[in-house]
């Protein structure tokens, strides 16, 4: 039957778009030559069907990684999130598409990174 075909979007848990941000920008981070990747741009999409995700990247921050590596990291884990969530109903993304102004998003380091200069 055709029916399990609509249980995927029942599958996916709400996430808001500043917290799906920050888990696909860790995600790519965590692969070993993309620690220097600095994020993502989240826009809410309308799906076409039930099975398809609410959302897509908009923007890429690549910082000093190659791109070519972690664009292939980031196309993997944009995969597997848009299975696993959909955007929540946030208020505040509400109002900030009314308005249509960019907001610029500091994603925190851990200051314990050496630099490859420091190892040195």
């Amino acid at each position: 039957m055709v029916w399990h075909l609509l249980d995927i979007s029942d599958k996916r848990r709400a996430i808001s778009r500043k917290n799906l941000e920050s888990a696909i920008t860790e995600a790519v981070k965590s692969s070993s030559d993309c620690a220097t990747f600095v994020g993502v741009i989240i826009q809410r999409q309308q799906p076409k069907s039930r099975s398809e995700p609410d959302w897509s990247i908009r923007g890429v921050r690549f910082g000093k990684t190659d791109r070519e590596k972690s664009g292939k990291v980031l196309a993997a884990v944009v995969e597997r999130f848009q299975r696993e969530f959909s955007l929540s109903d946030d208020k505040n993304d509400r109002r900030k598409g009314k308005r249509a102004q960019l907001e610029v998003l500091q994603i925190p380091r851990n200051e314990e990174v050496v630099s490859a200069s420091e190892h040195d």
